[in-house]
């Protein structure tokens, strides 16, 4: 879900060149400019009759940037995150953090004798909460001076402050908020310890990483069922503490982290999505892009692709332009103006047989608009389930087209976008308060509106 002050990801923000921006049609070449002719030498022979055209190579694209905000009123939101959760977080222009949708879900079965804690804290607001409590957006307790928020799959967020500090709070079963899995929950935000100050946070469902400021390392922690943190031994703690990752050759430009919703015995399959400062899409979990052996449990190593610009969870932009995926299969992703991309995000799930479909995925361009696939329950592609079912390929989001979107958040079953004027709209599934309206109810509702 997602690069950034606001994420690719999940968001990091970059640079970008005049005519990659610009452009409506990602098949132009552009035009070469004409230097000048030195008169002291020689006029060049002419080519062979049988040489053909000459060869103009486009230039590798540069990554593009989201649009600014502009605040038009107060509250002001600058960005948005929901990774097919059941709640989503808003950072505000002023440093804090608000959370609406479901605070907490019971366990199946509670660690011994801890017994069932009365809230996940998905919400961060140090208390149980009450789902019609929760339809409303409101502060996370005691959290300032946030510069980006990630929301994990499993009612977990993390954020990451002005002098480099992760705060986490909600459930942390799997030890996926940097706290012993001994911690079923944290009601309120929490100081990640043993991490050096970093400049990016992302939050899986079992999993969390991020990249140090000073020099790009990559750390994670969480599970110990995975590729990532390598299965646990006998004795050995089941989630494992913050650590460097070396196989991810600092520094890191770029991060995210792919959920595939799985069975019951493993929830949450998280891979860890980078991207290295030579431009090399970097993988490592339960899928990678590409195909390899798999790496030793001692050392896991990424797999790697190369020429890549912009990464983002099961999703990239190679430097030719391209926009492609790897999850739940290979192939190109059609957009208009790819090389605008800034945001692409997909999160998938295991159906019958061990088959792996899109549940929800968006991707945002430079310009503003926003293109979803995937499941369209209760209306969460923005139409009325009984006109879609399910959108295979990326689908214009028509009823905020002009309104400038500057980052998106997805829920199982809703979308919420924070647009440039400051403001949030959601759409889709209102089960648990997803749309921030005050209300719950079991109704579809594809229409856009600014939430409370």
């Amino acid at each position: 879900m997602t690069r950034f002050v606001v994420a690719l990801g999940p968001v990091v923000l970059a640079s970008c060149l005049a005519f990659a921006c610009s452009s409506t049609d990602d098949h132009a070449e552009p035009v070469a400019v004409d230097a000048g002719v030195d008169a002291t030498l020689p006029p060049p022979p002419p080519p062979p009759p049988d040489a053909g055209e000459a060869d103009t190579a486009r230039p590798d694209i540069q990554p593009a940037s989201r649009l600014e905000v502009a605040c038009a009123q107060d509250p002001c939101y600058v960005a948005v995150s929901g990774n097919v959760s059941e709640h989503v977080c808003g950072l505000l222009k002023d440093g804090t953090v608000r959370c609406w949708g479901r605070d907490s879900r019971p366990r199946a079965a509670p660690p011994p004798d801890a017994g069932s804690p009365e809230t996940d804290g998905a919400l961060g607001r140090g208390q149980a909460v009450s789902a019609l409590e929760g339809a409303t957006p409101a502060p996370v307790v005691g959290l300032t001076d946030a510069t980006q928020i990630s929301v994990g799959t499993n009612l977990g967020t993390c954020a990451r402050t002005k002098d480099g500090a992760v705060y986490c709070w909600g459930r942390n079963e799997f030890g996926q908020l940097g706290r012993p899995a001994t911690e079923v929950s944290l009601a309120v935000p929490t100081r990640i310890e043993g991490l050096p100050p970093v400049s990016f946070v992302a939050l899986g469902g079992s999993i969390g990483c991020a990249m140090a400021s000073e020099d790009g390392a990559l750390w994670c922690w969480g599970a110990r069922n995975s590729q990532v943190g390598r299965a646990a031994t006998p004795g050995e703690a089941a989630w494992f503490p913050p650590q460097v990752m070396t196989g991810f050759r600092p520094p890191l430009r770029e991060l995210a982290i792919g959920t595939m919703h799985g069975s019951a015995f493993k929830p949450y399959e998280d891979t860890v999505v980078a991207l290295l400062d030579d431009g090399t899409l970097a993988t490592l979990g339960e899928a990678p892009a590409g195909t390899s052996s798999i790496a030793p449990a001692a050392a896991p190593v990424p797999h790697e692709l190369h020429g890549v610009v912009r990464v983002g969870a099961f999703g990239y932009l190679s430097k030719d332009g391209v926009l492609s995926r790897w999850m739940p299969d290979t192939r190109a992703l059609y957009v208009p103006s790819a090389s605008t991309v800034v945001d692409v995000a997909i999160t998938t799930a295991r159906g019958d047989f061990g088959a792996v479909y899109v549940e929800q995925a968006g991707v945002l361009l430079s310009t503003g608009r926003l293109f979803r696939w995937g499941r369209n329950l209760f209306g969460a592609l923005g139409a009325p389930e009984d006109a879609l079912d399910v959108a295979e390929e990326p689908l214009e989001m028509a009823h905020v087209v002009g309104d400038g979107v500057v980052s998106f958040a997805t829920t199982a079953a809703s979308t919420c976008v924070s647009l440039v004027d400051g403001t949030v709209k959601c759409w889709g599934s209102n089960q648990h308060g997803e749309l921030g309206r005050g209300t719950i109810d079991a109704d579809e509702h594809p229409e856009a509106q600014v939430i409370r």
